[in-house]
């Protein structure tokens, strides 16, 4: 229904919301799948690739996907109001993913005007070097705990 269909600022202002969520949650589980004990059995398949490109950002163990995944939902629950939010973040958050694991940081990204965003810079040390720069969009949570080793 386009009557009930939120106006752009809110929608996106819902969307980074969405955002903050997803790499709060992503940050504190993807760094505790680097955990010695565990990281072998789960998250060492999404680490088969030491030169990331876009479509491997899917690739990890269906467990991983299970416990990342539920990030990108926590946010749908809480602001999704209409259908065009989960439209809106589904397609903002498959781009940002393969943007981070493209290889490539492209010079005239709009995703560079965002403070604190990390892109595929900041992923591929940590796809090089399998430490550190845990954030999935932003860069805030690696530089308040230290993690930010690029």
């Amino acid at each position: 229904d386009w009557e009930s269909m939120p106006r752009w600022p809110y929608l996106l202002a819902q969307c980074f919301g969405c955002s903050v969520i997803e790499d709060t949650w992503h940050y504190f589980l993807y760094r505790a799948l680097h955990h010695r004990r565990i990281y072998k059995y789960i998250h060492k398949v999404h680490h088969d690739f030491t030169a990331p490109f876009g479509m491997q950002a899917e690739y990890a163990h269906p467990l991983e996907t299970l416990i990342l995944g539920a990030g990108f939902f926590i946010g749908i629950m809480v602001f999704c109001n209409h259908m065009a939010l989960l439209w809106a973040w589904v397609t903002i958050r498959l781009l940002e993913t393969i943007d981070v694991h493209s290889g490539y940081d492209i010079p005239l990204n709009p995703l560079h005007l965002i403070p604190f965003y990390a892109g595929a810079r900041f992923h591929d040390f940590h796809h090089m070097n399998f430490v550190g720069n845990y954030g999935s969009t932003f860069t805030w949570w690696d530089r308040l705990f230290n993690t930010d080793d690029q």
